[in-house]
């Protein structure tokens, strides 16, 4: 017992690493794809964003330089004109090569002069209140393709107690110079990104590969390892199953108690063999899961589901299960035969195990869209909701399932999910406790 126990241990402990080093090469490699661009993404916005904060600050301060520096010309244009400030070289000199313009209004926002460019802006007080003119603060404004910035003037009053308003100073620039600097960086942004994507991309590849093939390589060693061992147990179970009949066979010589030992032995030797044999089959799965490999046909469903139907007949006669069939003529689905088989018996025996006499199992088929959909559903003790996404787990079988029925290594729902998924298909499930379960096999239909 100890040799077949440290069988079935070796046995669990490879098959389960290697079912859980299968490697989605494509999700790996589009996982590093999405982050990677997702840090030149963020790194390019936040660059593009900071400079464009840049330049408009700095557009921003050259406006409050020049409406500063024009304040207190406003009492000179008010009392003399705007050709008080021609006579000056210094204000000629500032507009003689920018795009700039300066206004001066008085107190009631009436434009005494202007200097410079002649924007087309809105007059002053139709996109400025005078109640934010009046905190002595800089207002910054974008309108259309100019930016401005406007200021109040004060002076003191004849008491020097307290401030009067004068009026009030507006400072423009176009922004098209700003524009052009930032469809520069748009377009090298745009260049810089694209170029560093495709390195990317490319050395995404690489990597991925470099990655994986090592892990690859070990998991399909290992594979072959627990194959081979598979077949290496098969030949000493034989023989022991051989010898405890043989020795069964001989009730006149042995004590009933040794015969009931014996007995166990040879029980436990088949289970070990049936095993070997799941083990077996969903190794050869995994092995051959690229499609290419395999050698599908031309699957009619109906003949294949008959033949089960006319077997489970006959259980559930014996178990007092209702058992009721609706089956589609002239289905065809791509795959192999032997395999569905393996499939639907596996979901069959599922339902047939865990429902009780008196109970129902149905197997049905119906057409959606370009798939056939194989229903089979019972009444039998259901699946608890926080059991469900573990089911297709290899060796896991719930608490509830192993007092219900204590044979069995949890491999039967495994195959049949991993048979599905080699056809190009898939498995859903929905299930009620107490209430019974509907497994569903989705196939695409030739």
């Amino acid at each position: 017992m100890s040799l077949i126990s440290i069988s079935t241990q070796i046995l669990n402990r490879g098959f389960a690493f290697s079912r859980g080093f299968s490697l989605p090469r494509r999700r790996l490699l589009l996982t590093y794809l999405i982050a990677m661009i997702s840090i030149l993404g963020i790194s390019e916005v936040s660059l593009y964003f900071f400079l464009i904060g840049n330049l408009n600050q700095q557009l921003n301060r050259e406006l409050l330089t020049l409406v500063q520096a024009a304040a207190p010309s406003l009492d000179r244009v008010k009392s003399e004109g705007i050709q008080s400030l021609d006579r000056e070289i210094p204000w000629r000199d500032l507009f003689s090569n920018q795009d700039y313009s300066l206004e001066w209004y008085d107190s009631e926002g009436t434009l005494l002069a202007r200097k410079g460019t002649n924007f087309p802006l809105a007059p002053l007080f139709q996109t400025l209140s005078p109640e934010k003119l009046t905190e002595n603060s800089p207002v910054f404004q974008r309108q259309g393709q100019i930016q401005t910035a406007t200021i109040s003037v004060y002076a003191k009053n004849p008491d020097e107690t307290s401030l009067m308003l004068e009026g009030y100073i507006r400072a423009g620039e176009s922004t098209q110079e700003m524009e052009l600097i930032l469809n520069k960086l748009r377009l090298g942004l745009g260049l810089g990104g694209t170029t560093a994507l495709i390195l990317v991309s490319i050395s995404s590849i690489y990597i991925t590969q470099e990655a994986l093939s090592p892990m690859e390589q070990g998991v399909y060693t290992l594979r072959k390892l627990t194959s081979d061992v598979s077949h290496q147990l098969r030949t000493p179970l034989t023989r022991i199953s051989i010898a405890t009949e043989i020795l069964l066979s001989k009730t006149d010589q042995i004590q009933p108690d040794e015969a009931r030992k014996l007995s166990i032995i040879n029980t436990a030797v088949d289970q070990i063999k049936c095993l070997v044999e799941e083990l077996l089959f969903l190794i050869r799965i995994d092995m051959t899961s690229n499609l290419r490999e395999l050698e599908f046909s031309r699957v009619s469903l109906k003949p294949l589901l008959k033949t089960l139907e006319e077997k489970f007949e006959v259980i559930a006669q014996s178990k007092g299960i209702d058992f009721q069939t609706h089956l589609l003529s002239k289905v065809f689905v791509r795959g192999d035969s032997v395999r569905l088989t393996r499939l639907f018996t596996n979901l069959l025996e599922n339902s047939f195990n865990y429902t009780d006499s008196g109970g129902s199992v149905f197997l049905s088929m119906k057409l959606s869209g370009g798939n056939v959909i194989v229903s089979i559903r019972d009444t039998g003790m259901g699946i608890a909701a926080e059991d469900g996404s573990y089911i297709f787990q290899g060796f896991w079988r719930s608490e509830s399932a192993k007092i219900r029925q204590s044979e069995g290594f949890g491999l039967g729902l495994t195959i049949a999910h991993a048979i599905a998924q080699q056809h190009q298909g898939k498995i859903t499930v929905t299930s009620e406790i107490g209430v019974g379960s509907c497994f569903q096999v989705h196939l695409p239909l030739v």
